[in-house]
């Protein structure tokens, strides 16, 4: 091994020094496996020290030509093009190394090749490049924190070495490859929580309220211009029916209902198409099926049941299907995952978590009926915009029933615009505690409700997506709003401009007989019909519930 130690800066770009093997030394007897190797160490010293091991083979002429350059900087950069030929006759082998400084920001590429035949050739290319354009974005952001991940190294990386040695001659046949040099991340630890230091449990936070409810205008008359319109979503085919209804319900991910068409043509015209609906200016996408017929003496009516257009996603239109995370996900990475592919987004109103390896899985169930029993595994339901295929995922109960005198309501219905209230109690248990718990990966909560001995226990509550406390902590919350005596109110409203449809999942303000109570709106009823003279009538209907 020949050692060379440099103690100054360079004044030339070349090195002086040649090391020539062609001397009066007669070479080996045999040929000798021809390797090189480098190991370079370098420092912000003014030392450098740079090594070199050469074996040369049996030839008539063995030459071997070192150049060298160095510098003292306080970034290095180092280009390596090397390249050696063997041939019966002569062997050459040369290395040319240079130095270059400042630079900030380095990335790494290699690419080998290399081949045998009647002349071998080995090639090494090595390119170090600098990000020389840098990018400054200002943002300011303002309102409450979001929860996410926060992340930190464990070890601080060091810096370290790479040897690159050629020991074995190639095989006889021609060969070409690539050798890949991979450097693992390093390690970090990842937890779930809010940024800017150590923040108490959401319950503590208070609530920045800035919703601003819907709420009609009173008046002393109502001008009503219902109006309705049925076209076929390919084409835009116009359909004529004469009377639609359809539902929403919390716990379900399609709207159903019911059409009847003015002919037969039209029956035929509409089943298995999707039609999109305008009523007083609302649009709703359905899939209409299952036709019906009734025929009486001068009287024949044509019908079908109508779904929303989620329930594309479900059976007849899409097969069941298994599914396993094989890698850890989150709430929104798995429901993500359902709806791949689908042309459906995504939107998770839900507070996100991690969820390990295997730790969910489910066996034959549609993309539509496994999006729901993931809501409904964190307490929460499906809100379905059927015009832009979105998919919400917002909380069961968006306001604790316990709650509500303090919460601003999405909408505020004044009994001028009620057509007509009906309530309806409902006596049941009233919980204040609930144990919630996963299963193999899971974890075990007890979840009670604030300022309550937590004395009445609700059935435990068992599931595999309980993975994390904030997924106890939602699906607990929901079971302990479900429980204690409820009052249904039935109220049947008008559809106007100023008063759209009260979907599921809302809090609704009613200012009826001079009070003002609050409640979750359980379900909505669409009904539209026009009569024989062509006078058209718009309805909807809302179930609100709330604990009495």
């Amino acid at each position: 091994m020949i050692v060379i130690e440099f103690y100054r800066p360079r004044s030339r770009s070349i090195s002086p020094i040649i090391l020539d093997f062609n001397g009066t030394t007669p070479p080996p007897v045999e040929d000798k496996e021809v390797a090189a190797f480098w190991d370079i160490g370098y420092s912000n010293n003014l030392n450098f020290e740079v090594l070199a091991a050469l074996q040369y083979g049996n030839s008539g002429s063995n030459e071997t030509v070192l150049s060298l350059g160095w510098a003292n900087a306080d970034t290095l950069h180092i280009d390596v093009n090397q390249r050696w030929y063997a041939q019966p006759v002569t062997s050459e082998s040369q290395t040319s190394i240079n130095w270059f400084n400042k630079m900030p920001t380095i990335m790494y590429e290699y690419v080998q090749k290399w081949s045998t035949g009647a002349i071998e050739q080995f090639e090494t290319i090595q390119i170090w490049r600098e990000a020389s354009q840098h990018e400054t974005a200002l943002r300011i952001h303002y309102g409450p924190s979001e929860r996410a991940y926060i992340c930190y190294r464990v070890k601080h990386p060091q810096k370290g070495r790479v040897i690159v040695r050629f020991d074995n001659a190639l095989n006889a046949s021609p060969q070409i490859g690539k050798v890949k040099l991979r450097v693992s991340p390093y390690e970090k630890v990842c937890y779930w929580g809010l940024p800017g230091g150590p923040v108490r449990s959401d319950d503590d936070i208070p609530p920045i309220d800035s919703k601003i409810p819907i709420e009609p205008q009173i008046q002393r008359y109502y001008i009503m211009q219902p109006s309705i319109s049925c076209n076929r979503l390919s084409d835009d085919l116009k359909i004529l029916i004469n009377n639609i209804t359809c539902t929403w319900q919390r716990g379900q991910f399609a709207a159903t209902g019911n059409i009847k068409f003015c002919s037969r043509i039209d029956m035929e015209r509409a089943i298995g198409q999707q039609l999109k609906l305008v009523i007083n200016g609302y649009e709703f996408v359905v899939i209409c099926e299952q036709p019906s017929t009734s025929n009486r003496f001068s009287s024949n009516s044509y019908s079908a049941s109508i779904r929303s257009r989620f329930a594309e996603l479900a059976a007849p239109y899409q097969r069941e299907r298994n599914y396993v995370n094989t890698v850890d996900k989150t709430l929104a990475g798995i429901m993500a995952d359902i709806l791949e592919n689908t042309g459906w987004t995504l939107d998770n109103k839900m507070i996100d978590y991690p969820i390990p390896e295997g730790a969910f899985s489910y066996r034959g169930l549609t993309p539509a009926a496994a999006l729901l029993k993931v809501a409904s595994s964190i307490g929460a339901i499906l809100d379905i915009n059927d015009t832009t295929r979105t998919v919400s995922v917002v909380p069961e109960w968006p306001v604790n029933p316990w709650s509500t005198e303090q919460a601003t309501p999405d909408v505020i219905l004044n009994d001028a615009l009620i057509l007509e209230h009906n309530t309806r109690d409902s006596i049941q248990p009233e919980h204040n505690v609930v144990f919630v718990r996963g299963e193999q990966q899971g974890v075990a909560c007890k979840i009670k409700r604030q300022g309550t001995p937590a004395t009445d226990y609700a059935r435990d509550i068992v599931d595999n997506l309980i993975t994390d406390v904030q997924a106890a902590r939602q699906r607990g919350t929901c079971e302990l709003a479900r429980s204690g005596n409820k009052r249904t109110a039935t109220i049947r409203t008008k559809l106007k401009q100023d008063l759209p449809p009260i979907r599921p999942g809302m809090l609704l303000g009613v200012r009826f007989e001079d009070k003002l109570y609050k409640a979750t709106v359980d379900s909505l009823a669409i009904s539209a019909s026009i009569s024989n003279q062509g006078a058209i009538m718009v309805n909807q209907t809302i179930q609100a519930v709330r604990n009495v």
